[in-house]
């Protein structure tokens, strides 16, 4: 029995064809906790708009162009029996037309993202809510540092999960204790470093009620995967309940009133 012979070719073929799968595979369902393609929060939505007028063209441009290069291989593939064939060099129409379109459509692209950019980088809304975040290995704590949530002696309530109001913007303050940690709750916003010696600052806000993973994703050491925290984003009086509770009984057990 003769044994088939597999190209190089071929090998790197299926291999590549595994590792997507496997790959695809681990990205869950469209509706997992951290899927940034179902936001629930306006700086994420507005995130993905933006990505997506970015990503669209991108995907119609890769379809044409691989789309054109298959056509050509195909079409123009050499035969038995051809010659060389005629040779060609230059063409001014195609070449200013394929300098014009790509700057058209930068341009096109740049109003959109600076205008989302400035946007984003702006200042939150006056009432918004403030919290301190403070990052060190290997958790997190939130200080509430409005007025309204410190104690006799002006120490602010702190939590070990993050619980928000909906509808209003979290104006966050980010410090690090020890090294340096990255911010990021996927379904509200993006991420943003979090540096020892330095305070970052983030805003964004939460739509809809729910609990929100989040986590750092910045490697910070061995314990780096179980960094990981919570979002609970509930009705503006139940939130004002659970802060209520939260100082009068702890966090441990979770009172019932923070529960969405």
């Amino acid at each position: 029995m003769k044994l088939r012979k597999f190209s190089t070719a071929k090998v790197a073929t299926i291999a590549i064809m595994v590792v997507a799968a496997v790959l695809v595979a681990g990205c869950g369902s469209l509706g997992s906790d951290q899927n940034t393609f179902s936001p629930s929060g306006e700086v994420a939505q507005k995130q993905l708009d933006l990505f997506l007028i970015v990503l669209v063209p991108a995907v119609i441009i890769l379809i044409g162009v691989f789309g054109a290069m298959l056509y050509i291989f195909i079409r123009f593939r050499r035969r038995e029996g051809d010659g060389i064939p005629k040779q060609i060099e230059g063409n001014n129409r195609l070449e200013i037309g394929w300098t014009i379109l790509p700057t058209i459509l930068l341009l096109g692209l740049a109003v959109p993202t600076i205008m989302s950019v400035i946007e984003l980088g702006g200042s939150p809304d006056d009432d918004a809510l403030g919290v301190r975040v403070i990052a060190q290995r290997w958790d997190w704590a939130f200080d509430y540092t409005d007025p309204e949530y410190l104690d006799a002696d002006g120490r602010p309530l702190s939590t070990k999960e993050l619980y928000i109001p909906i509808d209003r913007d979290i104006d966050f303050d980010l410090e690090a204790l020890d090294v340096i940690h990255s911010f990021w709750v996927p379904k509200l916003a993006g991420k943003q470093d979090v540096m020892p010696g330095r305070t970052n600052r983030i805003w964004f806000n939460a739509t809809e009620t729910g609990v929100f993973q989040g986590q750092c994703a910045e490697f910070c050491g061995i314990g780096h995967a179980g960094m990981r925290f919570t979002t609970t984003a509930l009705e503006p009086a139940q939130f004002d309940a659970c802060l209520a509770a939260i100082a009068a009984n702890g966090e441990d057990p979770l009172p019932a009133e923070c529960v969405p």
